[in-house]
Order: structure tokens, then sequence, then C-alpha cells
């Protein structure tokens, strides 16, 4: 199973080296309005559960992930969606996922 340390995502990766990281970030919506209340949920290539954040009052979230396959699993009042990913060491991978 890969490694992964989770924050609260967020625009700014100030202070943070991206070369060494695989970043996993994005933004929610819901009607296409930020969906400021649920949760991101991070599954590895197994469909094992690894981390959880909030979605921030901007519909962000963010992760730091091993590199390799990942599951965003999107939970908000009304709406369940997956989005699978692929993280490399020194990329960024953003995603915009909405909820109908």
């Amino acid at each position: 199973m890969s490694s992964c340390g989770a924050v609260v995502g967020g625009v700014s990766l100030d202070n943070v080296d991206v070369t060494t990281q695989a970043v996993i970030q994005g933004v929610v919506t819901k009607g296409g309005q930020p969906a400021n209340i649920g949760y991101n949920r991070l599954h590895d290539r197994n469909d094992e559960f690894v981390a959880e954040v909030p979605l921030n009052s901007k519909g962000e979230f963010r992760f730091f992930a091993g590199p390799g396959d990942w599951i965003v699993v999107t939970l908000v009042p009304g709406g369940v969606v997956r989005t699978q990913v692929s993280a490399e060491l020194g990329k960024i991978a953003d995603l915009d996922i909405s909820v109908d």
C-alpha cells in the first residue's frame, strides 16, 4: 500500500517543494457552485480507504499521495462521485469534480 499524508486543500502551494511530492488537488462543485459541505476520500488502486479531507469553503481539497493510481471519492449531500487519477512525483494532478 502506498503512503499518503493529507491536509485540507487550497490553491496555494507556498512553501511546498512540489518536486518531491505527488499532489492530487481540485475543486468540487454542485449545481455550478462550490460544494463547501462534504468530504473527499482517497482510495488506493485496490479501492482501499487511505485518507479523508473535508472540502473548504471554496470546495477545494488536496492530498499529498505516493506515486501511482488513485481513486478520489467525493461525498457531498445528495451525491457521490468516484474519480480515477494518476499521481506522479513533481506533478500536480488538478481535478474539477462536478456533482449533479
